[in-house]
Formats: C-alpha cells, structure tokens, sequence
C-alpha cells in the first residue's frame, strides 16, 4: 500500500502507539531492576513501581531539560485564557471571596497547608471548600479524613447544604417543613464528584496508590487531607519531627505529580496557648523550638563562634550536625536562619557547666530519644559534643598567641593607664617581653621592674602619641575587640576560635601561665591532680572550656562564691585520666614552676588507675539495648559477664553505668552493632542538673537538613524543619478563648502567613457553630 496524506491521522496513531509501547518496555525493564534490587525498601520499590506505570498511563515522558522555549508558550497560552476569562481565581475557587483575591484559588501542584488549634474549624473550612469545587464547579475532590468517619464527613456537608443545626441533625429531630430541604441537599450532594477514604493512619504510599487509582478511572482535580499528624511514615523513625517533615515533602511530590492542588490541615501544638497573644505563627507549625538570640554555633569550616541572631537571614554556611547513624559529628550545611518572635525562654545547666537558653518546646537528644525541655527532667542525660573538630588555617603568629595568652590573663590593657603585665616568676617576665618585641618590634620597648615580691613588665611605646597615634598593643587589642576591659569583663577573641588545634593549645599554654593551676594536691596521703583555670569572668571561663573542647578535653565549669573577698571565681577544671592526659601531652605547661608541676602530673598519671564516673554510657544501655541484643544472640548473663572479665555478679551490673572502654568489650561480647557506635561514638553524656525559667527574649533557629540538628553552646540541638507547602494558613477565633471580653464575637481571622507565588495578609469570616461552618462576612459602606 502506497502511504497518502490521507491517512496521515491512522499512521499518527501508529507511531504513538509504538511511542507508548516502548515507554511501557522502558518501565517494565525499570520495575524489574527494582524488584532485583533487594537493597531497596520494598515500599520504596513499590511506589516507584506505581509511579513508572503511572507515567506511561498518563503518556508522559520523563525529561531533565526542557527547553525555555516550550515553557514560554504554555506560560503564555495560560496567561491568554486567564486574560479572556477575566477573573482572579487562576485555580479551583475556595468559596471565600477574600481569600481567593489573595491566593487566586488553590493552584495546580500547591501544597495547601491549613492549620490551627482543635476546635477552630480545620475540618469544616476544609469541607466547605470541597463542596464548592465538588457541587458548585464540578470538580473531582478525594478527602482522606484519618480522624472521622465517612458517614460523620457526610453529616457535616449537609448540615452545611440545610443549615440545619448540626445537633439536631445527628440525632434526626428535623422539623415536618426541613425533610424535603434534608432530601434535597442529599440529592445535591449525590451529584458531587467527591470521594471519602476514612482509612486511620493512612501513610503516604497507601495516600498515593489511591490518589493514582482515583486519577486513572475518575479524574482527580483536588486532594484533601485531615490531618498531617495522624499520617504514619513509611518506615519507623524515632523523630516525630522529621516524620511529619517527610511526609510533608511527599504530599508536595503527590501534588507535583499528579498536578493538582493538595489541601492538608495541620494540628498545632501547645506551645500557642503559652504566649500572650495566642494567634499562630509559622514556628508553632515547626513546633521545633528556639534558642535565645546569643546562644553561639560554631561554624564548621572556620571555627568562628557566631550569635544566632547574627546568622537570620543566612543560608549555605556549614555548621557541626550529629550523624544518628554513626553518631559522628559531621559538617551540615544551613537551608535557613530565622527569627520565630519573642517567647518565653529556659536556662539549661548540665554537670559540666555548658548553659543554653531556649523554649519550652526545643528538643534535646537525650539517651532515650529526642525530648522538648518540657519533657526533660534533672538528673536525665543530654548528648554533648565531646570534641568540637577545627579545620581552620592558622592567621596569628606564634607569638601573638603567646602574648594575647599572657595579657588576657595578667595584662592591664586600659585607657589612661600604662599597659603592663604582672606576674611572680621572672622567667615568665622576661618571656613576655621577648614575645612584645617579636610580635611589635619597631614600637614596644618592654622593660621589667622588680617590684616587692613580683614582677612588673611595662610595654612601652616608642611611637610619637598624638591624634590617632596610639599605643601598639592599644591597637592591637582594640582591633580584637578586647581593650579596655577589666578583669571580670574579659573573654577570648573571636580569632583565636578560627586557629587551628595546635595554636589553640598554644594559646592555652600561655594562658594557664597566668591564673591556671597545675599541681598535684595531698589529702588523707594520697594525691590528686589539680588542674583548672580561675577567673573572675564567667565569659572568659566559658570560652576557656569552649577552647579546651576544641582539643577534645571535657571541662566543667564551676562557680565558687567568695562572700567578703570579691567577686565569684569561675574555674574551668580538668578532670578525669583521659583529660588530663590529653593536657599534659597536647597544652602543656610554660615556665619553671608549671613545667615542674606537670612532669608530676604526668608520673601521677602513668601509675595511677583512672576512675571512671564523669566520660560515661548511661545504665540505661543495659536494658534497653544489651539485653535485648544477648536474647537475640542467645548469649546468658553469665556468658558476657565473663566474656569481659568480670566476676558474675547477676543483673546488679545492670544498675551501673559503662565507660566507653567497658562498653566496647560488652559490644564485643554480645555482638551489639549500637553499643560499638556508642562507646566509639563522639558524644559525651551530661546529665542535666537545673532548668530555670529566664523570662522573655527573641528566639532564633535554623533548618539543617539530612542531619535535622546542630551545635549549639556546645550542647547538640534538635533543628527547624523546613515547610515543603507552597501556601501556609492559620485559623483564630478570640471568642474561643476570650468568651467573655472579645469584641470579635463569630469572627475567624484566616491568616495566610505563606504564599510562595504571591502575597500573604488576614482575612474575616463568619463562623457559624450551630452548623459548623463558614461564611463570607457581608460588608456594607455607611455613608456619613
């Protein structure tokens, strides 16, 4: 047969038959590599499964790249049709006249988010603007209600439809004149293309396998969800949090995929009720918590310690995160820093001093599990990051390190006064004035005077002083942000937190020189070491520990009252064989006297025992893994007992907790995979020891993604997750919890607090109790 023009539309359907035939080869050959791969999740497999099918129903190709081009002429054939239209709504309509001039209609591919308090009306918006698109326009809606029941669903909508009091409804007292408005509305309702799943604890690849089905023999214009938090995930995870985040980002994907508009509401949390002004805000949607606005991170690729607050607004710096899977600490990089507003705030101490100030609802890792301050109680363990890896470049020299070490400590940098450093050991003297004319040689001439019994080091200028001409060191320290302070003021330059571990130790070994101890002390003829740094400046301690954390040395902070002497005394203390051997061989000691001490120290340490009660693994390990793991493995007590060498004792070793060495011997014995990452791990257990309410103050928080958390004050915090919708709206009503006093009274105020495709504002309805409904407000203008 000779092929013609006039049978050019029979062979477009040949060539688009065979198109979708090898589509369908190309999505069988993809399903089988799924199902040979058995390193892949079976729900996992499943669901891509359904999606390749999907595709090649809906005769779509899958492209990375699409040219500009294309883009712009659909982008233009839609602007036509919504300019020949003329009408605002560019989506399905809601019903609500004001919040459709905001947001134009729920769009195609949006992820709607609507949440609130319960009792404020989630459910009725939500069926209300389902019976607009279904009944008045004629769209295909598929409701998933995870809480009632479809009959229950169905009630609502007619009382709705009726107006006919929701009460009296569901126990079937209508009036003779309301049966035939009851028969008709039911008539009504009928007609709507509206679908009902009441499946609970539906999870997201059941919500999509029936969206797809629905899709396929129906059409599908519209899903709605009721609500987020009653969705189970896909696979168990221990974090509530990042569930619900997860199962977020995959309604988004339903919405892309299908290319329809998701509506889901979202149930708040308490932490609303706990402010003053109880309207919602974006952060009671992250229900994740703040932290005040000086609280430091550390910044992973710098060392530089920044405020929170400095950081808002910021995104794609890299930050310290846990890894839960390896429980190494690992460089995360920051999708966004904000500011939640002003919010009642918490000071948290654990035993080794480390603070942070945050809400009530910020999470810690604690050894059960990720826990809201709330919920955490004194005595329970906090995961502390045990080193606080640098991979910064050195930017001071030797000697300025040496010498900042030296005049922080026993310096007098002030206005109007001579700048001179004290000390009682002349090696130390002549060492400071060897290291001011390394570091200013053309402009300090030090000089020493013996005074009494100490040593007097006057740093000198040799510049001409006039206007702007200044002592060097004046200079220099005014450069570090340090001048002018005195002792209970000073703390450490933020350069030195951006030195490499070698110059921090460096830094620290000239420090300690001046009001550090090292010594080893006799009580009841034995000794101990004595190893710790005082100052009258608790931010001068805080950053001395924050340094030594940097080397990987556990300090603890304590304070130490001095009732008619003077200020507090803030001692930084090391403590422990393993810390103070990482002192001894990574700080060390200058100067005769403290060089002496520490060649005792370290003989002290090499025939001493260490005792282990501080660097622990909780007891709790024993029930809640090692047991577990010794039944799985049939290993009895008495076999792991002496396995690692200890003498049977029952399960009273059950109330003890392990140090790490301990814990990787029983890891060993009883094959425990967890046990071995957390004796191995890089965290250090603390117990909590106060939470004490500081009153209000602006909070701050970040979105770390993949890890969810961060370093924070040294202490590791739960993150912000970050909202996947596209639109985010709050429903208050102030007569719920202003009864008596309100001036709003059946007012609900819609608050779109996120539009990612254009503006956001509030909007007034009316609510109706009896019917549990909304309405559009009827607003008239009064001509005066």
């Amino acid at each position: 047969t000779v092929p013609t023009s006039v049978n050019a539309a029979s062979y477009g359907h040949i060539v688009e038959a065979a198109a979708v035939r090898r589509r369908l080869i190309g999505a069988a050959s993809t399903i089988a590599n799924l199902a040979y791969d058995e390193a892949e999740e079976i729900n996992n497999v499943i669901d891509r499964a359904e999606s390749a099918l999907f595709s090649v129903s809906e005769a779509r190709t899958t492209r990375d790249l699409v040219p500009v081009k294309d883009l712009a002429r659909e982008y233009l054939d839609n602007i036509q049709e919504l300019h020949a239209r003329g009408s605002d709504v560019t989506g399905i309509p809601t019903g609500y006249i004001d919040l459709d001039k905001i947001l134009g209609g729920l769009n195609k591919s949006d992820l709607v988010i609507l949440a609130a308090r319960p009792g404020m009306g989630k459910t009725s918006l939500q069926l209300s603007m389902a019976l607009t698109a279904g009944r008045r326009f004629g769209k295909r809606v598929a409701i998933f209600n995870l809480e009632m029941s479809g009959e229950q669903l169905v009630g609502r909508m007619i009382a709705a439809e009726t107006k006919i009091d929701s009460q009296r409804l569901r126990r079937g007292q209508l009036a003779d004149h309301e049966w035939p408005i009851f028969y008709e509305a039911i008539g009504r309702l009928s007609e709507a293309r509206i679908f009902i799943d009441d499946t609970p604890s539906i999870n997201p690849m059941q919500l999509r396998t029936k969206c797809r089905r629905l899709y396929a023999e129906h059409g599908l214009d519209m899903v709605m969800i009721d609500y987020l938090q009653l969705m189970q995930s896909e696979r168990a995870n221990n974090n509530r949090v990042q569930e619900i985040s997860e199962i977020s980002r995959s309604l988004k994907g339903l919405a892309r995929e299908l290319n329809v508009p998701v509506l889901a509401a979202a149930q708040l949390s308490r932490a609303v009720e706990q402010r003053q002004d109880k309207r919602p805000m974006l952060s009671d949607l992250r229900d994740s918590g703040c932290l005040a606005g000086d609280t430091l991170v550390p910044m992973a690729d710098s060392g530089e310690l920044v405020p929170i607050r400095e950081l808002a607004g910021q995104s794609g710096f890299r930050v310290l995160a846990l890894n839960e899977a390896t429980m190494k600490l690992e460089p995360a990089v920051v999708s966004n820093a904000f500011c939640t507003g002003r919010k009642p705030i918490y000071k948290l101490t654990t035993k080794l001093g480390r603070t942070i100030e945050a809400t009530a609802n910020h999470k810690f890792l604690t050894f059960a599990d990720w826990k809201r301050l709330d919920e955490i109680g004194v005595g329970d363990y906090l995961a502390l990051p045990r080193e606080v890896p640098v991979t910064a470049q050195q930017t001071m020299s030797d000697a300025q390190l040496a010498l900042l070490g030296h005049l922080i400590g026993d310096g007098c940098v002030l206005p109007r006064h001579s700048i001179q450093y004290t000390t009682r050991e002349i090696d130390l003297a002549e060492l400071v004035t060897n290291l001011a004319s390394q570091c200013f040689p053309e402009d300090i001439a030090p000089r020493i005077n013996p005074e009494r019994e100490w040593y007097q080091v006057y740093l000198s200028s040799t510049r001409h002083h006039t206007h702007g001409v200044r002592n060097a060191i004046s200079e220099w320290f005014d450069d570090l942000g340090i001048f002018g302070l005195r002792s209970y003021e000073k703390f450490v330059p933020a350069i030195v937190f951006e030195q490499p571990p070698e110059a921090i130790a460096l830094f620290l070994r000239h420090l300690w020189a001046t009001d550090g101890c090292v010594k080893l002390r006799r009580a009841d003829d034995r000794f101990y070491p004595a190893v710790y740094y005082a100052s009258s400046s608790v931010q001068l301690a805080q950053d001395v520990q924050a340094l030594l954390l940097r080397l990987g040395i556990n300090a603890r902070l304590k304070c130490t009252p001095q009732p008619g002497k003077g200020r507090d005394q803030h001692q930084v203390i090391v403590s422990g064989g393993e810390d103070l051997a990482r002192f001894a061989e990574y700080i060390g000691a200058v100067g005769d006297y403290k060089s002496g001490a520490l060649s005792d120290l370290k003989a002290y340490l090499e025939t001493s025992q260490p005792n282990t009660n501080r660097d622990i693994i909780p007891k709790a390990v024993w029930r809640a893994h090692v047991v577990p793991t010794m039944q799985q493995n049939g290993v009895t007590t008495r076999e792991m007992q002496a396995a690692i060498g200890q003498t049977y004792c029952g399960t009273s070793l059950y109330e003890r907790n392990l140090s790490r060495e301990r814990a990787g011997r029983v890891a060993e014995a009883v094959d425990s995979d967890l046990l071995r990452k957390l004796a191995e791990s890089d965290v250090y257990w603390d117990r909590v020891v106060s939470i004490e309410l500081c009153g209000e103050a602006d909070v701050f928080d970040l979105t770390v993604p993949g890890h969810h958390n961060f370093v924070a004050n040294d202490i590791i915090v739960h993150n912000s997750i970050e909202q996947d919708a596209d639109v985010v709206m709050f429903i208050y009503r102030d007569e719920y919890y202003n009864p008596d006093t309100t001036d709003r009274p059946n007012i609900a105020e819609v608050n779109i607090a996120k539009h990612r495709h254009g503006p956001t504002g509030t909007i007034d309805l009316y609510w109706h109790a009896q019917l549990a409904t909304f309405r559009n407000l009827q607003r008239q203008e009064i001509q005066l």
